[in-house]
């Protein structure tokens, strides 16, 4: 049954590279100029030594997104742009969409990262990779990377990429010591990793500045809008929609996350396994979202029934969030809850890419004891804490996933097995 849900916080950050009291920019122009100036030098000096064509090709680069999380990372999604190329002259804004997602006179695009940045930053989890082929000209690293304000006067880490037409997209805000190891004159390639998202330079967050350069020097919005007064066609092989709409993260925890003063992580709390009686807080960290679009959010229990815990629609109220919209659920787990693994699912219908669905997965545990013995045949997921040991000689029937935790050591003795297309996970926090 659907229910109205009250409550719900949401909040919106603010913007990452334009102080909206004093208008600074992500980059002075005396920076940029000096920038451009030992780009000129560099060039040069490449075309010199060869290892930089001096003749160029006809047609310019289209770019792939310059981002991606790294191995071991599968959130649903972690950016939302949150500042557009300024496309008016005088002191108000405009984006190339006609909109106002950007600052007086910002001249690249503002890819935020999302939710939990700082957390991301320290984990390495969001790469910085080249959008077409090229030739590093210029590399800056070394500089103070977890930046809050402004004016601190410290240059930022960046690589600036030359392309076959003399197309030069510049990368900026970097992690320090995270750069490839490639240096200028070096060949890279669409989707070479060029380093980690972080806050280099003039910058309030960790975030990518992308900004680019034709071959004649004048700046290019990639992004192709009614209000683009700089080129005529999109520079993207897939453009992303203004109103890119989705879900970042869903998350289970014990808790609503913190949220500290920057540069500091947050505390997420975050938890994929629960016990009967256990608090349990559900969330869902939205980018672009807007006040039409809706979610029906639901809990399955292990055997695929919908569960009273959370099942509701779920209908944000306000104005266009671009950035960081959130919802949350706190909830307590039953004491006759179904023991097993549960589905959190949210069905996120939206107005740009219609109906979009995401799942996550999350344990209810068998009861905590000393130690356990198996044999037979597992048939039903379930997790299995204990404060000791855990030995077994089952197996794990197709399609079962199971999980062994004690906290000190499990044994598989012979006659254990797990056939294709079971899963069997074994780790050692015990009942904690």
């Amino acid at each position: 049954m659907k229910k109205n849900i009250i409550g719900v916080l949401c909040y919106i950050m603010i913007g990452l590279c334009v102080n909206q009291v004093d208008g600074q920019k992500c980059l002075h122009d005396h920076d940029r100029e000096q920038i451009k100036l030992q780009i000129e030098k560099n060039r040069a000096a490449l075309i010199k030594s060869g290892k930089l064509p001096s003749a160029r090709s006809a047609l310019p680069p289209l770019f792939d997104w310059p981002m991606r999380q790294a191995d071991g990372f599968d959130d649903p999604g972690y950016y939302v742009i949150s500042n557009y190329v300024d496309h008016d002259t005088d002191t108000t804004t405009m984006d190339p969409f006609c909109g106002t997602r950007t600052y007086d006179g910002h001249r690249g695009t503002d890819v935020r990262i999302v939710p939990f940045r700082w957390n991301k930053m320290a984990a390495d989890q969001v790469e910085i990779i080249a959008a077409a082929d090229g030739i590093i000209i210029l590399k800056r690293d070394g500089n103070q990377d977890q930046n809050c304000q402004w004016g601190l006067g410290t240059p930022w880490n960046a690589i600036f990429l030359e392309h076959a037409d003399g197309t030069v997209t510049w990368y900026g805000h970097m992690k320090n010591g995270s750069l490839t190891q490639k240096d200028s004159g070096d060949v890279v390639v669409a989707g070479e990793f060029l380093g980690i998202v972080g806050s280099s330079g003039n910058s309030t967050g960790a975030h990518l500045h992308f900004e680019v350069y034709d071959s004649g020097g004048n700046l290019i919005d990639p992004f192709q809008g009614n209000c683009n007064s700089l080129n005529n066609d999109s520079w993207w092989n897939n453009q992303i929609p203004y109103f890119d709409s989705g879900i970042n993260k869903l998350m289970t925890a014990s808790q609503q996350w913190t949220s500290p003063a920057c540069p500091q992580q947050s505390q997420t709390f975050e938890k994929t396994e629960f016990d009967r009686g256990d608090a349990i807080t559900f969330s869902l960290h939205y980018r672009c979202d807007l006040n039409i679009d809706d979610t029906d959010v639901t809990a399955y229990e292990p055997d695929g029934d919908i569960s009273t815990l959370l099942n509701l629609n779920y209908q944000r109220a306000g104005s266009f969030f671009s950035t960081n919209p959130f919802a949350f659920w706190s909830r307590t787990i039953p004491n006759d809850a179904e023991q097993g693994k549960w589905i959190f699912e949210a069905v996120y219908n939206t107005t740009t890419y219609g109906t979009l669905s995401y799942q996550k997965e999350f344990w209810v545990r068998q009861a905590c004891v000393a130690d356990r013995n198996f044999n037979g045949t597992h048939t039903i997921d379930r997790y299995y804490p204990t404060t000791n040991s855990i030995t077994s000689s089952a197996s794990v029937s197709n399609g079962t996933h199971i999980v062994y935790d004690p906290e000190n050591y499990t044994v598989l003795y012979p006659g254990f097995i797990a056939v294709q297309g079971s899963k069997l996970e074994i780790k050692t926090a015990g009942c904690n």
